[in-house]
Parts: C-alpha cells; sequence; structure tokens
C-alpha cells in the first residue's frame, strides 16, 4: 500500500466523487481509479462497491478511511515538524505544574534545555489540578506535571516520574514539634492556590482525597500565598523532591503527616496521546537525569 493511493483514496471518499478528488488531486480520473484499483489488489480486499456513478464503502473500505485519514493527517504533523526542525525555526515547548510544586528540579531543567536546544521557547504554566486538565485538553499546553487526582481518559498517557514528600509552610514559631498532624489543624486555614471556579473541586479533593476538614484561605498565586504564611493568615501546602527552593523570612516548614505518617504523592508527566510535539519527551528524560542526580 503506498501513501499516494491511501490519498487518493481518502479523497474520493471525502468528495464523494472521483471526478472532484481527480481534480483536487491534479490528476486525471483514471489515474485515481487505476491507483485505487492497485490499492485493492494490494491489500487482496474491496474497499468499494462500484455502481454506476455512484459507489458506496464495504466494512473494510469503512475501516481504513476512518485509519486512513488519522494516519495522514498524523504523516503531515510529522513532516512539518522534521521541516521545522530542519530549518532550525522557533518552536515552542508549553508545560503546566501543579502550583504546590516548588522543587527545583523543574528550574533546573528549563535551563539545561534552553541551553541545548537554542530554538526551543520554553513556557511554564501553574494551575490547580483542575485547571491543569483543562489546560491540556484545550491544548494550551503539550504536557502537565501533576499529581494524578483523578481518572483520565484513554485520550491521555500518564508516565509516572517519582513519588514527592508533601511538607507544610508555617509561620515562624506555629509549633517546636518537627511536624504536623493534618486533622489537627484547625487554627488556621489551609491555603489553595487557586482562582474563581476551580475553588470548588480544589476543596473537594482535600477534603475527600486526604481527610482535611478545616476552612480554607485562597491565594492567586504562590508568592501570594506565602506572604499570608508569614503573615499568620493561613498554612501552605507544598511537594518536595528531594529539595525545595528557600523559603521566605518568617516562614519555616514542618512534615506534615496524616494518622502519624508522612504523607507522599505521587507525580506524572501527563499528556494527550495525540500530541506531537517532539520536545515532551526530551524534558521528560532531561527532568529525569536533574531528579537522579540530587
Amino acid at each position: 500500500m503506498l501513501l499516494k493511493q491511501l490519498e487518493y483514496f481518502v479523497c474520493v471518499v471525502d468528495n464523494n466523487s472521483f471526478t472532484q478528488a481527480a481534480t483536487e488531486q491534479y490528476v486525471s480520473q483514471s489515474a485515481i481509479s487505476q491507483q485505487i484499483k492497485a490499492l485493492e489488489n494490494s491489500l487482496g480486499v474491496e474497499l468499494m462497491v462500484r455502481e454506476k456513478r455512484s459507489f458506496h464503502l464495504t466494512p473494510a473500505g469503512q475501516y481504513l478511511y476512518r485509519s486512513g485519514k488519522k494516519l495522514l493527517e498524523r504523516f503531515h504533523d510529522v513532516k512539518v515538524e522534521t521541516t521545522r526542525i530542519g530549518t532550525d525555526a522557533r518552536v515552542s515547548l508549553r508545560i503546566g505544574y501543579l502550583n504546590r510544586y516548588s522543587g527545583i528540579a523543574m528550574q533546573q531543567t528549563v535551563i539545561r534545555m534552553a541551553k541545548r536546544y537554542r530554538n526551543l521557547d520554553i513556557r511554564m504554566y501553574s494551575g490547580s489540578h483542575e485547571e491543569l486538565y483543562g489546560m491540556l485538553q484545550d491544548r494550551r499546553v503539550d504536557v502537565v506535571f501533576n499529581d494524578q487526582w483523578q481518572v483520565l481518559s484513554d485520550d491521555y498517557e500518564s508516565q509516572l516520574i517519582d513519588k514527592a514528600t508533601t511538607i507544610i509552610e508555617v509561620p515562624q514559631g506555629y509549633t517546636d514539634a518537627g511536624s504536623v498532624e493534618l486533622k489537627t489543624i484547625d487554627d488556621l486555614p489551609l491555603i489553595l492556590v487557586c482562582r474563581g471556579k476551580y475553588t470548588l473541586t480544589e476543596e473537594d479533593h482535600y477534603r475527600k482525597a486526604m481527610g482535611y476538614s478545616g476552612a480554607f484561605a485562597y491565594a492567586r498565586t504562590l508568592e501570594e500565598a506565602r506572604y499570608l504564611v508569614a503573615g499568620q493568615q493561613g498554612l501552605l501546602l507544598l511537594d518536595r523532591f528531594k529539595y525545595l527552593t528557600d523559603a521566605l523570612p518568617g516562614i519555616e516548614r514542618k512534615a506534615l503527616t496524616n494518622h502519624g505518617k508522612t504523607m507522599e504523592r505521587h507525580y506524572y508527566f501527563v499528556s494527550q496521546r495525540s500530541q506531537d510535539n517532539t520536545y515532551v519527551e526530551a524534558f521528560k528524560d532531561m527532568f529525569i537525569q536533574v531528579l537522579d542526580e540530587f
């Protein structure tokens, strides 16, 4: 089966006409008919039943049309990406990450990727759980770094990266103990970094998945949340992979426990199966390499 034969076949079905397809492909009608017949011979099956001035697809033809159209679209994307990389055109990589992640591994990965791929424009977007999946669904980002807290459809693929330890930032002098038990927090609210319509789903996650029963406060950014902590207006959860960025003055970091056990979260890189950004895999590999070096 030749790619051009598949292209002719899909074009005929799209137009429901051999004549119109021949016009679009800049060949004669007989040439298209011959190529589709050759396609059938190479596959050993009949793809369409020809009538006087019309045709209808066989079950095999219907399958080839659906699958072949996707294959042609994918092939077009591969050609475009190959040309773009080969001509050193500037390309973008858009990465979403959970706003309570505060490790230096992501920063180091971005720095190294920028040095290695001079034509790469890396854009970073933080968000709550629901915001990140919205970005991914709308293709505003190519991949998200998230603790997977809901079951995703088969349209997405997830790659487990590592476990992160959950810690809590508290005002200086908040407690002399080395840890804070989640279910004993009732004097200060837990700060959620999220906005607008996402607050309810985020609250629901912390109550059901983590067992938190206290009050909440809200901040638009991680920096704003930390100022609230320093001002003794709330507590902030963070996820740590070995090292964190430095804390603000007036803030202490404690281990967070649930029934006396340290809390951990599994983090994943999640992307759409149909995404075709060639730098996504390179970024994942680089991130894992940076984690291994710590």
